[in-house]
């Protein structure tokens, strides 16, 4: 969570500088540069926070360069909360205040706005006018196949004996760009015997808006959020980046990855049909780092017969995409990605499964772009897929 000040100061103070989070941290292992590692950085903010240096372009390149991944936590031995010193110096000192944060602002804010949004997106991939315009439009050359956007219902009922109830957090890029997961999601509780609600006043969960900086913006979203679910229900989270979001800023809630909770439930009444094929699993760094339930996905693969689950070589290390991180850092974001794209080969996969939205569009446009068939899926929709969902 965000800091004061004087907070931040105290914390960074807690920073041995033993470097032990040097071989963890993907940018200092790419720059090697001291002030592009977890304790160069604790030390700069902390050294502009006390106005010792001043709060310059060399500063910010240097935050900004930052992913957020917060590898460097796992390895600190004395807990330094780093993903807080981060978002507060983003807040604080690095703050992003353009045309674009402003023109997303109300999208993100509002379900039925966004919705509406998707229809031309998914009319031009109709058209195939979406290629001619990536050319002018980066961007755009991250969009996965959209699905005809959806109204979403308030409940879903379970179709098995019920067990519980639990709430889904749709999350604003998930809900434009991976329906599919978030369908078979439902599918998969509602056999498992769960009613699935989905809010309708639910809202981003604010992640885009720290990277930015806008920390007040930040809190009107969880605020918002706060308001629109059960606290008695688990929240849901298909996008491990949402769920690392929520765990650090809902803390009111008990906030849980599909994947974790899938893991956990009964699944003897439950028929999965074989799968007689290799699936690599690719660590979301929010998953790993911050929710640490990075385990669960191997767990709840292991359902399925004959299915033979591995881990992608180099895990431990970020895909670069982060975000907005993949567009506003194109070339550490490509040079990570790069790293990705040389275990997928190297190890011949065809099947990926990752628990990340940004993670999947990241390396999907990495793979299409180097002409690779290559299926990157959420492991739900393996699952569900398994089980004779169609989406």
């Amino acid at each position: 969570m965000a800091l004061t000040i004087q907070e931040l100061i105290q914390e960074a103070d807690r920073c041995v500088a033993c470097g032990l989070c040097l071989p963890h941290c993907p940018t200092y292992r790419k720059t090697g540069s001291e002030a592009d590692s977890p304790r160069g950085r604790i030390q700069l903010m902390r050294a502009v926070a006390q106005d010792i240096l001043p709060n310059n372009d060399r500063f910010k390149q240097h935050i900004d360069l930052c992913l957020s991944c917060r590898s460097c936590e796992s390895a600190c031995p004395n807990n330094v909360q780093y993903g807080a010193l981060a978002d507060t110096a983003r807040a604080v000192f690095v703050p992003k205040k353009h045309l674009f944060s402003g023109l997303l602002k109300p999208f993100i804010r509002q379900r039925k706005l966004a919705n509406l949004a998707l229809w031309p997106l998914w009319l031009l991939q109709k058209t195939r006018l979406q290629n001619p315009i990536s050319k002018w439009v980066p961007a755009a050359g991250f969009l996965p196949e959209i699905s005809k956007p959806t109204t979403w219902k308030p409940r879903y009922a379970a179709t098995a004996p019920k067990k519980g109830a639990v709430s889904l957090f749709l999350g604003c890029t998930s809900q434009a760009l991976d329906q599919a997961t978030l369908t078979a999601s439902i599918a998969v509780l509602n056999a498992l015997g769960f009613d699935v609600h989905v809010p309708a006043s639910q809202t981003c969960c604010g992640g885009i808006a720290r990277q930015m900086g806008d920390a007040d913006e930040s809190a009107r979203l969880i605020a918002t959020n706060q308001r629109a679910f059960d606290a008695s229900m688990p929240i849901i989270t298909v996008a491990s980046g949402c769920g690392a979001g929520l765990c650090d800023y809902l803390s009111t809630h008990r906030i849980q990855d599909i994947s974790n909770f899938l893991s956990t439930c009964d699944w003897s009444g439950v028929q999965l049909s074989p799968l007689e094929m290799r699936v690599f699993v690719q660590d979301p760094c929010t998953l790993r780092n911050v929710q640490k339930s990075h385990q669960a996905v191997y767990q709840l693969l292991k359902n399925i017969p004959a299915l033979e689950v591995v881990a992608l070589p180099g895990n431990s290390q970020c895909c670069g995409g982060a975000g907005t991180y993949m567009l506003n850092q194109k070339e550490m974001a490509n040079s990570l990605l790069n790293d990705k794209l040389s275990a997928i080969k190297s190890n011949h996969a065809v099947l990926l499964a990752t628990s990340n939205i940004g993670c999947s569009l990241h390396i999907a446009r990495g793979l299409r772009a180097h002409n690779e068939s290559v299926t990157v899926v959420h492991p739900v929709q393996i699952i569900a897929k398994q089980l004779g969902f169609q989406s």
